[in-house]
């Protein structure tokens, strides 16, 4: 038969009883619980440095990248300075051609402008020219006509030429039996005529 102390007392060995007992006690205190909580806090500590470390490295890496995009976002400012400036002086040579080539558009011929008018003032009859300026496209010219009818033609002429514009009659005056007369107009390349379609 087992029996089992409840008292808590220890009991002696020894003459006391014919059999022997068995004696249940709380086990103690293990050595393992306190090394596997050491282990618990170096390991906690190992991974709590090797994520600061981690993120120092990472830290580190970000910061030299970030240099280095600021290296490369200051070069680059210097190459769009550079290009504004060529942008710049580019459209400045842009404007320059197209006021010469304006110029070049506008420019009037004297020999053409000339000949023009010889060939108009030919097709009319008792029309004599005294005076003649050309500056760029506008002729400013005065002469003389043997009646209102005469240099009514002599304008007619000249706008069936084409190439004088904008004419503008400024007076005409009886003297001595002759009309004076002066005239400004615009020489100016007739617009090319549509092609008919066949």
């Amino acid at each position: 038969m087992i029996r089992v102390n409840l008292s808590g007392a220890p009991k002696k060995k020894g003459g006391g009883g014919s059999g022997k007992g068995i004696e249940l006690s709380a086990p103690g205190p293990s050595r393992a619980v306190p090394l596997l909580l050491i282990l618990i806090v170096v390991g906690t500590a190992a991974a709590g440095w090797w994520w600061y470390s981690n993120l120092n490295g990472q830290l580190a890496a970000v910061s030299e990248q970030l240099v280095h995009e600021q290296g490369e976002r200051d070069k680059l400012a210097a190459v769009i300075k550079q290009d504004q400036i060529y942008e710049a002086r580019k459209k400045a040579l842009e404007a320059r051609i197209a006021v010469i080539e304006g110029l070049k558009r506008g420019q009037v011929s004297p020999v053409r402008s000339l000949d023009i008018l010889d060939d108009a003032i030919d097709r009319t009859q008792y029309v004599w020219l005294t005076s003649l300026d050309q500056n760029n496209a506008i002729i400013s010219m005065s002469g003389t006509g043997t009646s209102v009818n005469a240099i009514a033609d002599f304008y007619t002429n000249l706008k069936a030429t084409g190439y004088f514009r904008n004419i503008n009659l400024q007076n005409a005056q009886d003297s001595s039996g002759n009309y004076t007369f002066s005239l400004t107009c615009e020489f100016a390349l007739p617009a090319p005529q549509a092609k008919e379609a066949n």
